[in-house]
């Protein structure tokens, strides 16, 4: 049998559509916020190197206003220019010519080409760095001042605002899964309590769900549930009805030529008439039980029955009466029939509860010899509530008490004249009720005690 596909929840399928899209939001904000994040950290870089730039330029002058440019750069202003804990600061000045002036000879200087600042990347002895190249007027010289620095803040800066963005992002992230996961457990409680409420019944409860608490994308699924539920329903007393108006039609023309056989049978006549009559009459007797334990049989079956037709049963009255029944078949077949109730009380169906208990009943008076017992008992114990019949008759093989549930099982050799359903109808009603049906051996092992417990509804 091919395993049964997993059943997709709604809640993951939803998380799950959630889910992509946030995480595509969350990589174009984090992309969105580190480029912004970048330009601002390059933006205060390069205007730090453009104010050193301007500081070296306030050192040049017009020597001699000769077309010479002189640096007037201190010792100490050089090494406060140089300081920096985590980069290189290199820096040169450089004449329209070409001639340096001051500064470093290996850093090379481009006159800007478009405005007075130029910023751009470059290497310098194999390490990247960053160039701002200032042309200013100095008298009538013109130079251009380049400063130059590593890139070690600047990748640091960057590192660390990926990794704060990176950080806050997800936080952003899973604080809005964690809301939508609420959201979304909140908004399909209703399909949980659709789903409880159902789980909740038995199979034979057959009333409308309640629409109201339900959201209204699922109440076309209910109200078909409630008119599936409807035509179970009326299909249930169709089924009904038709048993027993079968049984009406069955029951009195049989009952009515049983009569008359009796009748027929007073009359005189040669005995071999007599003995086909009485054979007749015997076969018009078995008809009818056998007709009243088939249709029996169909009214216990879980289809024609609903959950309409269950209301509280008292088993210890309920035993009394099919006692009190079957007292006058017991005394004529010499059998001490007699009854140990206490109290105990199932929601069942009383027609078929009483079937039950008389196909029981009729079983042990009709496999229990001459001067035996049969006891009826009903009580309520950690097990749940139970009834039993026990009789000290012949019993039932184990290894045959599973065969005898069948319907026309009759074991090699029985007595009597039964059409084999009996344990049938018991078993299936006991289904019915969602009862446990066992048949054991009955007290110091002898006989047979059948015992039904019921499950608490």
């Amino acid at each position: 049998m091919p395993a049964e596909p997993r059943a997709s929840s709604v809640s993951r399928r939803l998380l799950g559509l959630l889910l992509l899209p946030l995480g595509l939001l969350l990589g174009i904000g984090l992309f969105v916020d580190y480029r912004s994040g970048a330009a601002a950290i390059h933006g205060g870089y390069d205007r730090a190197l453009r104010e050193m730039a301007l500081a070296i330029g306030a050192h040049l002058h017009d020597a001699n206003d000769d077309g010479r440019v002189d640096a007037d750069l201190p010792p100490q202003a050089i090494a406060v220019l140089r300081a920096d804990s985590q980069d290189d600061i290199h820096y040169a000045v450089r004449t329209a010519g070409g001639e340096l002036v001051s500064g470093d000879a290996d850093l090379a200087v481009l006159p800007p080409t478009s405005g007075d600042t130029v910023f751009r990347d470059a290497r310098l002895g194999g390490e990247p760095i960053r160039i701002v190249e200032l042309a200013l007027p100095v008298g009538r010289a013109r130079v251009t001042i380049a400063v130059a620095e590593t890139l070690h803040k600047r990748s640091a800066a960057l590192r660390h605002l990926l990794a704060s963005s990176v950080i806050t992002d997800l936080v952003q992230l899973l604080g809005t899964l964690l809301l939508v996961w609420l959201g979304v457990r909140y908004g399909v409680r209703p399909l949980r309590a659709l789903g409880e409420q159902i789980a909740q019944r038995s199979a034979l409860d057959l009333a409308p769900l309640r629409a109201a608490p339900v959201p209204a994308e699922v109440r076309p699924l209910v109200h078909t549930l409630n008119a599936l539920f409807a035509t179970v329903r009326e299909a249930a007393r169709a089924q009904q009805q038709f048993i027993a108006d079968a049984a009406h039609q069955v029951r009195t023309p049989l009952a009515g030529i049983i009569a008359q056989l009796d009748t027929l049978e007073r009359e005189p006549m040669a005995e071999s008439l007599r003995l086909r009559l009485r054979s007749l009459h015997d076969a018009c007797v078995r008809l009818a039980h056998t007709a009243n334990q088939l249709l029996a049989l169909a009214r216990s079956e879980r289809t024609a029955i609903t959950g309409e037709d269950f209301t509280r049963v008292d088993l210890a009255q309920l035993a009394q009466e099919v006692v009190a029944h079957e007292l006058d078949r017991s005394l004529g077949r010499g059998i001490d029939l007699g009854a140990e109730v206490a109290p105990a009380i199932v929601r069942g169906n009383p027609w078929l509860l009483r079937e039950l208990l008389a196909n029981l009943v009729d079983n042990a008076l009709a496999y229990t010899p001459r001067g035996g017992h049969a006891t009826v008992r009903s009580g309520a114990d950690a097990s749940g509530r139970w009834l039993e019949v026990e009789d000290d008759g012949p019993g039932i093989a184990p290894h045959r008490r599973d065969e005898v549930r069948a319907r026309f099982a009759r074991l090699p050799g029985s007595p009597g004249d039964g059409c084999g359903l009996g344990l049938a109808i018991v078993d299936e009603i006991a289904r019915v009720h969602d009862a446990r049906f066992v048949l054991e051996a009955g007290g110091d092992g002898r006989g047979t005690r059948a015992r039904i417990t019921f499950a608490d509804r």
